[in-house]
This record gives C-alpha cells, sequence and structure tokens, in this order.
C-alpha cells in the first residue's frame, strides 16, 4: 500500500502541472491510471471528471464525479466538478443544486461561487449571480474572469459606473484580454463616446483578430455610424468564423433591414431564434424580428414576438423585487412643486438676460423627437443635444435646496436660479462644445416632466412639444428593446406604458394651465405629410432663417453616432409607414384605449 501511495502521488503530482499546463490528454492519461492502480482515490475521479469536462466528454465527466462522490460524499471538490458536468448538458436545477453542495462544504470555494454566478447569470437571476461573484472576488480579489464578468453582468443594470470599474480592474490584470476590452467598449458606447468604443474593439481584434464578439460590436458601432460599407466586411469575416453566431446574425439582418431586404432578414433571425442562448440575447432576436414582421404587415405574428421578447427581456434585466414604481413616485414629488403659488412667483426682474437661453425639445419617446433633433442640428445656427443628463442634474440640485419646502420652486432666490442656471451650463459644458452664435436645442423627452422646473430656471425658454398619436407612440415603445432605466421599466408592456403616458402627457397638460409656457406642438403625422411646411413654421418659432441644409437632414444624420432606437431611421427619407400603425393592433389596444383616449382628443386624433 505505502508503495502504491508513492506511485500514485508522483502520477498525480505529474497530471497535476499537466493540467496547468493545459495539456490535458496528457493529464487525463495520467489521472485515468491513478484511478486503475486506486480506485479509491476521489481527488483523483474528480480531477478526471473536470478534465473530460474541459475535453467536453460530458457524460464521461458527469460518470467520473458521481464515482467521486460514491468514495467521498462530502468532497467539494466533486459536487462542483459535476455541478459543471450538468450544466454543459444542460440540467441547470441539477447543477445549482451540486454548486449549492460545494459551496456548503466549503465556503470559501472562489471557483464554485464563480461557476454558480455563472448559472444564474444563464437563468436570468441577475442578484444571485452578482452575489455570488462578488463572493468569489471577496476570497479572490485578482480573479480575472469573476471580474469581467461581474463588469459585463452590470452593463445590462443601472450602473454603468459599476461595471467599468470592475472591467477596468480585469484589464490591469490582462491588458490584452479581447472580451474584457469589449465589454469595456460597449459601455463607452452607451456613454456616447463612440471613438473611445471604437479603439477599444479594435485593440481586442489586435490581440486576437478572429474574436467574434469583437467583430460584431465593431461592425454594430460602424452600422450605428452609417458607415455599412465598413461594417459589411467585418460581418462577412465573423460569419465565416461562426455562421450561427447570434450577434452577428442580429447584425446581419439590421443592415439587411436597413436596405429593405426584408424577406432575408427574417430569414436570418429566424435561423438564430431556435438556439440556445441568453434570455436577453433570446428576447433582443425576437424584438428584432417582431419589426420585420410589422414591417410585412403580419401584426399577429410581430406582436407575439413582442410579447415573448419583452417577457425576456424583462426576465433578464430585471430582478424580481425591481421597483417599477419609483419613476412615477419622482414625476409625483417634481409635480408637488407645482403649487398655486409658482405661477405667482414670476418678477420681471427675474427675466434677467442670460447668455444663451436654450430651447428645450420634450415629448414621450417615440414621438419623433429624434426626427426632430437631427432636422435641427442639420441648421447651421442651430447646435442639438440629444438626451444627455442636463435638467435631470438641475432637478437633483433643486431637490437639495428645496427640502421639505412644497413652495420651494417658487421661492427659488435669484441667488439660486443662477446657481441653477450655472449647474445646467456646467452639464451642457461636459458633452458639447457650445458655439457662441448658435442656438442650443437641448432634446429629451421626459424632460416634459420638468417643464415647471425649466420655467422657473429658465422663464425666456421655448419649448418645442412633439407629438405623435398616443397609441403609436405607446406601441412604439412597446416594441423597442431600451436600455433599462427607472422609465423605460414600464415599456415591457402595453398597460404600463400607457398609464405613464398619461401621467406624463396629464403633467403637461397641468403645466400649460397653471404657467406661461411659451410653446410649439408639432405633429410627427403632420412633419411626413408636409415635411417642409412643418419645418418652416417650427424655424419660425424659434426665429430662425430657413436654410436648404435642414432638407437633408439625413445626410447630416449619418455623419453622427445616433444611440437612440430611431438612429437607422432618421438617416433614411421622409417615410409613411409608421404612420397610424396601431390600427393593425387595434385587438391589443382594447384593454388600454380608455386610458389614452382623452389624450387623442386632446392633440386632435379623435378623427382620424
Amino acid at each position: 500500500m505505502a508503495k502504491q501511495n508513492v506511485l500514485t502521488r508522483s502520477k498525480k503530482s505529474k497530471a497535476e502541472e499537466l493540467f496547468h499546463g493545459n495539456r490535458l490528454e496528457e493529464a487525463k492519461a495520467l489521472y485515468a491510471s491513478v484511478c486503475q492502480i486506486d480506485r479509491t482515490d476521489a481527488d483523483a475521479w474528480a480531477m478526471l471528471g473536470i478534465i473530460n469536462r474541459k475535453l467536453r466528454l460530458f457524460p464521461e465527466a458527469e460518470e467520473c464525479c458521481r464515482r467521486a462522490l460514491d468514495i467521498k460524499p462530502n468532497l467539494a471538490l466533486a459536487h462542483h466538478a459535476l455541478g459543471a458536468a450538468l450544466q454543459c448538458q444542460g440540467r441547470m436545477q441539477d447543477a445549482l443544486l451540486a454548486y449549492q453542495a460545494a459551496i456548503r462544504l466549503k465556503p470559501d470555494f472562489a471557483v464554485a461561487h464563480y461557476f454558480l454566478a455563472n448559472l444564474f447569470k444563464d437563468l436570468g437571476a441577475v442578484i444571485e449571480a452578482e452575489r455570488h461573484y462578488r463572493e468569489a472576488i471577496g476570497l479572490e480579489p485578482d480573479y480575472l474572469e469573476a471580474l469581467g464578468n461581474l463588469g459585463a453582468l452590470m452593463m445590462n443594470q443601472e450602473n454603468p459606473g459599476d461595471a467599468l470599474d470592475f472591467l477596468q480592474k480585469a484589464l490591469k490584470l490582462n491588458p490584452k484580454a479581447p472580451q474584457v476590452l469589449c465589454n469595456i467598449g460597449s459601455i463607452l458606447e452607451q456613454q456616447g463616446r463612440f471613438d473611445e468604443a471604437r479603439e477599444k474593439f479594435r485593440q481586442a481584434l489586435i490581440y486576437a483578430p478572429d474574436f467574434v464578439d469583437a467583430l460584431a460590436m465593431l461592425a454594430g458601432i460602424e452600422e450605428k455610424s452609417s458607415r455599412l460599407e465598413v461594417a459589411k466586411p467585418l460581418l462577412e469575416k465573423g460569419l465565416c468564423l461562426a455562421p450561427d453566431n447570434v450577434a452577428l446574425n442580429v447584425m446581419a439582418a439590421k443592415i439587411a433591414r436597413t436596405e429593405g431586404r426584408f424577406k432575408e432578414a427574417i430569414e436570418l433571425l429566424e435561423k438564430v431564434h431556435g438556439q440556445n442562448m441568453m434570455p436577453l440575447q433570446a428576447g433582443d432576436v425576437c424584438i428584432n424580428l417582431g419589426k420585420l414582421y410589422d414591417r410585412q404587415g403580419d401584426a399577429v405574428r410581430a406582436f407575439a414576438c413582442f410579447e415573448e421578447g419583452n417577457r425576456l427581456v424583462r426576465q433578464t434585466t430585471l430582478p424580481a423585487d425591481y421597483d417599477r414604481g419609483a419613476y412615477v413616485r419622482r414625476i409625483e414629488r417634481s409635480a408637488g412643486f407645482l403649487s398655486d403659488k409658482l405661477a405667482m412667483s414670476w418678477q420681471e426682474k427675474s427675466r434677467r438676460e442670460v447668455p444663451q437661453t436654450p430651447v428645450f425639445l420634450l415629448g414621450f419617446p417615440r414621438s419623433g423627437t429624434t426626427l426632430l433633433d437631427q432636422i435641427l442640428d442639420s441648421h447651421p445656427r442651430l447646435q442639438a443635444l440629444s438626451e444627455k443628463p442636463t435638467v435631470s442634474l438641475v432637478l437633483q440640485a433643486f431637490l437639495e435646496m428645496a427640502g421639505d419646502n412644497p413652495d420651494a420652486l417658487a421661492d427659488l432666490t435669484l441667488e439660486q436660479i443662477d446657481q441653477l442656471r450655472n449647474v445646467y451650463f456646467d452639464a451642457v459644458a461636459s458633452h458639447i462644445d457650445l458655439k457662441p452664435d448658435s442656438l442650443l436645442v437641448d432634446k429629451m423627452p421626459l424632460n416634459t416632466v420638468n417643464a415647471h422646473i425649466i420655467w422657473r430656471v429658465f422663464p425666456e425658454a421655448k419649448y418645442i412639444l412633439a407629438i405623435r398619436h398616443p397609441c403609436d407612440v405607446c406601441l412604439s415603445c412597446f416594441m423597442q428593446n431600451f436600455s433599462l432605466n427607472e422609465a423605460m421599466s414600464v415599456f415591457f408592456t402595453l398597460e404600463e406604458t400607457a398609464s405613464l403616458y398619461a401621467r406624463v402627457m396629464g403633467f403637461w397638460q397641468q403645466c400649460v394651465n397653471a404657467l406661461p409656457l411659451y410653446y410649439h406642438r408639432i405633429r410627427y403625422e403632420d412633419v411626413v405629410a408636409d415635411f417642409e411646411g412643418q419645418t418652416r413654421a417650427l424655424l419660425g418659432f424659434l426665429g430662425v432663417e430657413w436654410d436648404d441644409a435642414v432638407l437633408h437632414y439625413n445626410e447630416h444624420a449619418k455623419q453622427r453616432v445616433i444611440n437612440t432606437p430611431s438612429y437607422h431611421q432618421v438617416t433614411q427619407p421622409i417615410y409613411q409607414h409608421a404612420k397610424y400603425r396601431w390600427k393593425r393592433y387595434a385587438k391589443e389596444f382594447e384593454p388600454v384605449i380608455g386610458t389614452l383616449q382623452p389624450f387623442i382628443e386632446y392633440f386632435g386624433y379623435e378623427k382620424e
């Protein structure tokens, strides 16, 4: 027995060395030899299971792990290895139990926490996934894979800054890690730092020229930039390497859709639709497929895709305890400052000259604000700032001043108003270089709920209210895969979307009735029916002369990266197919039409 133990120890030591050198076949042979010499060596059986899993021999891996547990039921390594073998076979619940058993036996088992976090991520259990990634990192602060995966997980939540911190730590550990570089690039893209994002994707391709994720992400940002001639070769290379890659096929379908090849786009998405993929990715496929069926006039299939896509995205991005009422409570708190005293608080001296009073482009998401933004930005006298947190920072600063005083907005002193103006222009300066001879147009649709705050700080401001048929607005919000934030978290159902629409536009009506707002209401349907006439009227309201440059707004849009769901639409000439699209879904609107009817009438759509 002593001789046998010496022999197996030597073989196991050599096998471990080969394993860590990734010489898996040689390591497997040695561990198998150990198991033949001593069939009661549970550690060797467990390692043989791990190696078989790495060699994609999943049933064999499971068998070895079970042999190890028959010999030593409390061996944490064997429970962990069994979990990995089961997960690779798609047996998620069994794998979950195995990982949990490993952690119960060995709470400081960092690798088991990491694997369990990956499983929870695949199941869409974001909170549990985050908890176990953090456990793994707490046990091993330099755990590269855990840092990278936690950063990737948090990219899809409301804390991209935290995600970037974890990814930067991972990058310090391995500056050439292509997946980490791509994830950092994705966050930079979300933040509108497009040139920096491109650079990260390109770096990833330098270190891994055939890295499919980098090819897909770089192609994506080029497609958003309307540089299809750059995006297409990247996609072609990627699809040659991975013909069934979901991200590449989705991107290829988007380009086909942009170019009017709808049938081809549908075929690309249907090809990957049945694949086993992450719920978030599956949801994105469904939503894009729904848009294509809608474009083909197949409302039944389209709506089914939107419902399924929203269900999957909601399951992945919203934790079970996510507070979807938070945004409405924010509106309610802000609305409370629209007091009777506010309208009487205006003083002539509060109109003292501001270096540049902005124009505020408001409405509701999917009301045509991006189209108007691009039209106005193409005018040489106008400078558009698209969807940046300028007014929200003013609101935050005001709330700190307000405390519990319900009349705080009315009671603002001139000095406080100046402070809030400084907050606003500092925020603007952090995003664009403001030209002294141009008029700033600040586009943020949901600043509609901050109209009273804006008026108190900028009493001379002009407002553009973008309007579209309320049913079309709600349908279009339901059709989008928005990045998650408090407001967008309600767009997973028509009922919640219609309820938020009614609250937002109802508050606009309150502001109009209470305050002397100087605004111009422009309907999307009128713009697409009479582009020049409506644009002339809008420019006249802003006090700027006509310029033929606005006729070529779509070419101007191609020079910018537009980070809203409308990016592929505003680079095209004016089209009519999205007008009154909701009528094809009239049956689905029956439960919410009562909520929207007052606004259908208020905005003049009752006969259309």
